[in-house]
């Protein structure tokens, strides 16, 4: 009826909106009216789909929301990107908005109380797996890092700092083209620090040394 149709939209949209509010605070593009449009696309999708089942009896239950989970794939897909210091961004986006899709479908499709409980779900992972994902990255015994070098020189003493701490080098790509000068260096080196050390300590160290003009953590 009329009325159950109506509460499926606007729990989708109510739903969507949640799920994509944290995405803005944390700069990223898809935010809380993407995911609010997707959730709210993929239920009407679905709303149509069982429409045409019940007036013609003839339609395929599974058509649309196949349709509706392969385009959110496009859309995901455009979402993740690999940057300049290869950063993998998106992932979290992408991922969002296909759970996202998946919800709206559950709510075209009538199932209220298994859509509220996996959003709660959803909730739940983003947020309770991002305080211990970032825990974890921060206190790993491997580290990533983009490098800016004033000159040459700084390399050597790269290197030194590395062998007084007991660090491995495990790869290290130099790249001239991407400095800020001529005589300048920018670095992307990986390394195993034999076991678990605080990341900031190991920035805020290597920025201390002479030549180095800028250091940042690659995160996946």
């Amino acid at each position: 009826n009329t009325l159950s149709v109506l509460l499926r939209l606007i729990l989708s949209v109510i739903f969507g909106a949640i799920i994509g509010m944290q995405r803005p605070f944390r700069r990223h593009d898809a935010g809380l009216r993407t995911f609010a449009l997707v959730c709210l696309g993929s239920s009407l999708a679905t709303i149509v789909n069982i429409y045409l089942l019940q007036t013609t009896g003839s339609a395929d239950t599974s058509r649309i929301p196949a349709g509706v989970i392969s385009g959110i794939g496009f859309i995901g897909v455009g979402s993740i990107i690999i940057t300049s210091r290869r950063e993998i961004r998106g992932l979290t986006t992408a991922a969002g908005l296909w759970v996202t899709a998946a919800i709206g479908i559950a709510l075209g499709s009538g199932m209220i109380y298994i859509s509220c409980f996996t959003f709660i779900l959803s909730i739940t992972t983003v947020r309770l797996l991002l305080i211990i994902s970032s825990h974890a990255e921060r206190n790993d015994r491997m580290i990533e890092m983009y490098i800016e070098l004033e000159d040459k020189a700084a390399l050597d003493s790269i290197r030194k700092y590395m062998l007084q701490n007991s660090f491995e080098i495990r790869s290290m790509e130099k790249h001239r083209d991407k400095a800020a000068n001529e005589n300048g260096l920018t670095l992307l080196m990986e390394t195993d620090m034999k076991k678990r050390h605080e990341h900031i300590q190991i920035i805020k160290d290597l920025e201390n040394i002479d030549g180095i003009s800028y250091v940042e953590e690659i995160k996946a």
